[in-house]
């Protein structure tokens, strides 16, 4: 029997009546999408203090760069580097305690830069809750590059809200410039000595590495390029090197091991890309344990390795044994010779 023309058609009209169409798939929204269109950021409200330029805009088109510096005084050709990264787009400093008008200066007028950003910005948190207001917000997110300034990085580690660790995240993911000295550096590594407790010295950390005052945790805020790192600052100055060694130690014990990267005063590391380069005054110094020390409360005997960062060009960069003017370093019963 011949089957009508119409029924393969019918057929196929049924079939795909029963057959369940795919769902579409869901798009989280954006939360910084409230801060990126042309109604200007909200003025500053209690609990802090605002300079800037010019307003803050959406859309600049910034240069991933990551600038870390070991305070005392910055190093004028890392900070060039920084705030040209920005592509002529809008530049924020963050920051707990100090000036608002002493970095905006700086990065308006006093540096030679080409091209120079479009807005320069500080917010000064004097209470660290107002860090989740819009008119902070709305800046980090329209920001193309953003600085951490020194102080005590518990203020940013610690005390600054969520909402404002995660747009400053975000705002890394998108590709921002991000700089920082002394606890603004030491607060973008991975893991980061977070002061909770306030600050230690070399002798009180190696003498008891699982001392509370040796508080470390994971920085919300994060870079990609300092994934597996500690970073502290005024290195040399504040002879930190066997605080460094101590962090290291405590880390390992605490299932997190990481690399040392130290910082001296007046120095600058620049990380791009694949790249970076040392420059300043000072050395940034490379530390690595030879292996997990056992911990039980007291004294540290550990074995590591210190190298100049200066001596190598590459990121991530070659630590241990292996690398260029490497020097072993022993710690008996707390003390490093």
């Amino acid at each position: 029997m011949k089957l009508p023309r119409t029924l393969p058609w019918l057929v196929a009209l049924l079939w795909g009546a029963c057959v369940p169409t795919a769902p579409e798939a869901h798009v989280a929204p954006d939360p910084d999408e409230r801060f990126l269109g042309n109604d200007p950021c909200p003025e500053a409200s209690a609990g802090m203090q605002l300079e800037e330029t010019a307003p803050f805009t959406a859309g600049g088109t910034p240069t991933p760069l990551l600038v870390l510096m070991g305070g005392g005084v910055e190093v004028d050709e890392a900070a060039i580097a920084f705030a040209e990264a920005a592509g002529g787009g809008d530049l924020l400093v963050l920051r707990a305690t100090g000036s608002t008008s002493s970095y905006t200066t700086w990065f308006a007028e006093e540096l030679a830069l080409a091209p120079p950003p479009a807005a320069v910005g500080t917010v000064l948190l004097e209470d660290a809750a107002a860090g989740d207001d819009d008119a902070v917000l709305c800046r980090v997110a329209r920001a193309d590059a953003l600085w951490i300034a020194g102080g005590d990085q518990s203020d940013y580690l610690l005390r600054w809200p969520t909402a404002l660790h995660e747009t400053f995240a975000r705002a890394i993911a998108r590709g921002v410039a991000i700089g920082g000295t002394s606890a603004g550096a030491m607060s973008l590594s991975s893991l980061a000595f977070d002061a909770a407790a306030g600050s230690v010295d070399a002798s009180q950390a190696l003498g008891d590495p699982l001392d509370d005052a040796v508080s470390l945790s994971p920085s919300p805020f994060a870079v990609d390029a300092l994934e597996g790192w500690l970073t502290d600052t005024h290195f040399s100055e504040r002879d930190r090197l066997g605080r460094l060694v101590a962090f290291l130690a405590r880390a390992a014990h605490q299932g997190a091991p990481v690399l040392g990267l130290g910082i001296d005063e007046e120095t600058a590391v620049v990380i791009d890309g694949n790249q970076v380069r040392v420059s300043g005054a000072g050395e940034a110094w490379l530390v690595a344990l030879d292996e997990a020390p056992t911990l039980d409360g007291g004294a540290l005997d550990a074995r590591a390795h210190v190298a100049p960062l200066s001596r190598q060009g590459s990121w991530p960069p070659t630590t241990g044994a292996a690398a260029p003017d490497t020097r072993a370093l022993v710690v008996v019963d707390g003390t490093l010779p």
